[in-house]
């Protein structure tokens, strides 16, 4: 049985909001409120969230995918939350991620985002594989997936966890809890040992002493035997009969029939013992194959379902082979390869393409650039100055229309507000359909914006005539200054960040890119 090894961090509260990384029984997580809930809230919110967890029935992942949805529901948890729960049940992990939640899992020298987003997982585990609860804020603290393969390494949770506590992130940790869980084998410290006493025989404690006397042996009932001339008689007679033809005749006739069943046997016996011995082999090279299914299903799915291919290949074979025989047993194989397959092909959620004529609409609309948070779409069209917000899952089409979008070279959305960006006005955001109140007045160090994103209400624009990304935090009365995303003593260029209409680098590929080198004093 493996055991986790749990080591946590958590970083500055965010001032209006809750994050916070929980071990409770065989769960493993971190629960994230973004705005909206005070920590005493933020508190309650989280026992009681683990308390449901320890109580509920889980048996499979349907089970734990259905009982995590429940409680977000029954607690009623605001909209803005990010969660990344596991169970260890079995040898095998079952994750989830909800909100800004996000899951990242290292086995070997591999390491890579598992989950992130509104997704259910799970598959087996292996000695010492790493997993990470955490939430999108690691990304501005740490990086992304490289960055944070680099700062992981091979190391133990503990030795993690002293880095994190060796760097000073200030501000940038506000927000931040992390959960690092390496499983390992468990030691068995105790041994006991049972003595167990064969019926019919007394223990040794309750044996006499030799002092004791023994009870004495009641002779009444024992008879002695007398052999009689009627006994003699008969036996003297089955002599005879031992020295006649007729014994040899029929003492020959057994003997033949002896040699006879026992070429006969003896060639189905040891035609039998081939077919078992066969059954034996192939049934190892299954469970070999099977195995190698498990340790694989959890990063590498299309290899997995190859070799479950190759194990029913293997059994198809050997029912040709034994040709009906030791159906039993056959049977158990193709059962156990069943079983391994069900428990390694999960049902998975494929991302797919919808589409949606905007020409319904206006016959004259024209999408030129877009924005996504949830299942919400904002699509900027300066021609009709509109920007269309897209409702996925209801199909429902909302229209902010103002004069000032015509300027827009960005849109952006976040927490339903509509945000727009331009280069010689500063920043807009929509108060209703056809409002717009300017919440970053123009700025002459801004050059030419081509790209915007929001991320926890904080606004971050891409400038490529200044070779900067400017961001602006959120603060009581608005927002703040512009800072500059790149630390002192960097250089770089966003040349390749220029272009519109489908050559543009999105902000963020631009903020992965640089992420990569944000500890660098290198030019690009």
């Amino acid at each position: 049985m493996l055991a986790a090894r749990p080591e946590g961090y958590k970083g500055k509260q965010l001032e209006n909001g809750f994050t916070e990384f929980f071990i409770t029984g065989n769960f493993y997580g971190v629960l994230s409120f973004e705005d909206g809930v005070s920590q005493e809230e933020g508190k309650k919110l989280l026992e009681s969230f683990k308390e449901g967890l320890v109580s509920a029935d889980i048996q499979n992942l349907s089970s734990f995918e259905h009982e995590v949805s429940d409680l977000i529901l029954k607690l009623n948890f605001p909209a803005h939350v990010g969660i990344a729960v596991g169970m260890l049940y079995h040898d095998a992990l079952y994750v989830k991620t909800v909100g800004n939640g996000q899951i990242y899992f290292r086995r070997g020298n591999t390491f890579d985002l598992l989950l992130s987003g509104d997704k259910t997982a799970s598959g087996y585990l292996n000695q010492f594989d790493l997993a990470v609860f955490t939430t999108t804020k690691i990304q501005d603290l740490i990086g992304k997936t490289e960055d944070l393969h680099v700062f992981i390494e091979m190391a133990k949770p503990v030795d993690i966890l002293q880095k994190l506590n060796d760097q000073e992130y200030g501000e940038e940790e506000q927000g931040f809890s992390a959960l690092f869980v390496e499983f390992g084998e468990t030691v068995q410290n105790q041994i006991s040992t049972q003595v167990q006493t064969t019926p019919g025989v007394q223990p040794l404690s309750s044996l006499q002493s030799p002092d004791e006397q023994a009870p004495a042996v009641a002779l009444e009932n024992i008879q002695s035997i007398q052999k009689t001339s009627e006994t003699q008689s008969m036996i003297s007679k089955l002599f005879d009969f031992f020295r006649t033809k007729q014994f040899t005749i029929v003492a020959a006739v057994i003997i033949l029939a002896l040699l006879t069943w026992s070429v006969v046997f003896g060639y189905k016996r040891r035609e039998a013992e081939k077919v078992q011995k066969r059954i034996e082999t192939v049934s190892l090279e299954i469970d070999k194959k099977l195995s190698e299914a498990k340790e694989e299903a959890f990063l590498n799915m299309d290899q997995s379902l190859i070799l479950i291919a190759d194990a029913k290949t293997l059994v198809t074979q050997l029912k040709k082979e034994v040709g009906g025989k030791n159906e039993g047993e056959i049977v158990k194989i193709e059962s156990k390869i069943q079983d391994a397959e069900n428990k390694i092909v999960k049902k998975e959620s494929k991302d797919f393409e919808e589409f949606y004529d905007l020409t319904l609409e206006n016959k004259d609309a024209q999408g030129m650039e877009i924005a996504k948070e949830g299942e919400l779409v904002a699509i900027l069209d300066v021609k009709q100055n509109t920007i269309y917000v897209l409702d996925v899952t209801s199909k429902s089409l909302t229209k902010y229309v103002n004069k000032d979008v015509a300027s827009a070279v960005a849109v952006g959305i976040y927490s339903s507000d509509v945000f727009f960006a331009t280069s010689d006005n500063g920043l807009y955001k929509f108060t209703s359909q056809s409002k717009v109140n300017t919440i970053v007045q123009k700025d002459s160090d801004v050059k030419n914006i081509v790209d915007m994103e929001l991320y926890n209400g904080n606004i971050y624009v891409l400038d490529e005539g200044a070779d900067e990304i400017y961001k602006y935090l959120v603060t009581e009365g608005g927002y703040s200054d512009k800072k500059s995303y790149f630390g002192d003593g960097q250089t770089i260029r966003l040349d390749d960040a220029t272009g519109r209409r489908g050559t543009k680098i999105p902000l963020r590929c631009a903020r992965k890119f640089f992420t990569r080198f944000s500890n660098r004093n290198s030019r690009v």
